[in-house]
């Protein structure tokens, strides 16, 4: 009983850790100077779509294409480098 309790703790530390550490979504290049990427799901946000824009655009980047799906869970991002 106390190793299922145990492994049952674990298991659900193991899953709170995850959910507050989401594995970024990356910043695909399209082609010449555009960029695509997601920040898709509950834990990501525009947000994140935008500060990995201006990572990837040290001079600032100008929006191409903001989608989002009618449940708002889905969004892409595509963005060009000034």
């Amino acid at each position: 009983m106390l190793k299922c309790l145990v492994c049952s703790i674990l298991f659900m530390l193991r899953s709170c850790h995850a959910l507050t550490s989401p594995q970024e979504q990356p910043v695909i290049q399209l082609e010449d100077n555009v960029y695509k990427t997601t920040c898709s799901g509950t834990v990501e946000n525009w947000g994140q779509c935008f500060i990995k824009a201006k990572r990837t655009c040290q001079e600032g980047y100008t929006n191409i294409e903001k989608l989002a799906d009618s449940s708002g869970v889905h969004r892409s991002f595509s963005f060009s480098c000034k």
